[in-house]
């Protein structure tokens, strides 16, 4: 688990308050990649469902609204939001982001793979957060295309990179690669479009 670093731009929490939250969320992960691996017996998984039925009613007493969540609130890690694939930034300017990221066995398509719809939830992931904090705040998606190079690997720690590349008016178009040592694993390139309000 990766605690929060100056090159990350946290929100509003305070460190106990994120490192307790990343514990929780970090534990959550471990589940999702146990579950990719068990044949438990049926009377287990109805025993284990219950307790995992639990744990979902005990936190949904402290339901808050969007404004006030953890899950979004910790800056450019993807460590707070249990879907997402955590990342470490290492180096960040105005127009450019080096990281890494080790996707895990929840993340898995098949032979030790990472699924390609994993990989391209990581991209809009951390293309979308890089352009809202460096390029135009309040950016949605307006196009995604990802090209995959080669195989990308579980469990291994893989060199994650993004670009911004031109800004016009609303418009910001991002680019960002994956890659596994000299090793291109996927290639990305986004249109970003800031929302005006009233939009969403």
């Amino acid at each position: 688990m990766s605690s929060p670093g100056a090159v990350c731009e946290e929100g509003q929490l305070s460190a106990a308050q994120a490192d307790a939250f990343v514990g929780m969320i970090t534990a959550f992960r471990d589940l999702q990649s146990t579950l990719c691996l068990v044949a438990p017996p049926p009377e287990t998984m109805t025993e284990l469902t219950g307790a995992i039925e639990n744990v979902a009613t005990r936190l949904k007493e402290f339901e808050v609204g969007e404004g006030e969540r953890f899950a979004r609130d910790l800056g450019m890690r993807g460590q707070g939001h249990p879907v997402l694939i955590p990342y470490r930034v290492t180096e960040l300017s105005e127009t450019s982001m080096l990281g890494s990221v080790s996707f895990g066995l929840a993340n898995m398509g098949g032979d030790g793979t990472a699924h390609g719809g994993a990989i391209t939830m990581l991209f809009d992931d951390v293309l979308g957060t890089f352009v809202s904090r460096r390029g135009q705040p309040d950016s949605r998606t307006a196009f995604l295309k990802v090209d995959y190079r080669n195989i990308t690997p579980v469990n291994r720690e893989l060199r994650l990179t993004a670009s911004i590349d031109r800004i016009e008016g609303r418009k910001t178009f991002v680019t960002g690669a994956l890659a596994d040592g000299d090793v291109v694993c996927a290639e990305a390139e986004a249109l970003f479009v800031r929302v005006l309000p009233p939009q969403p």
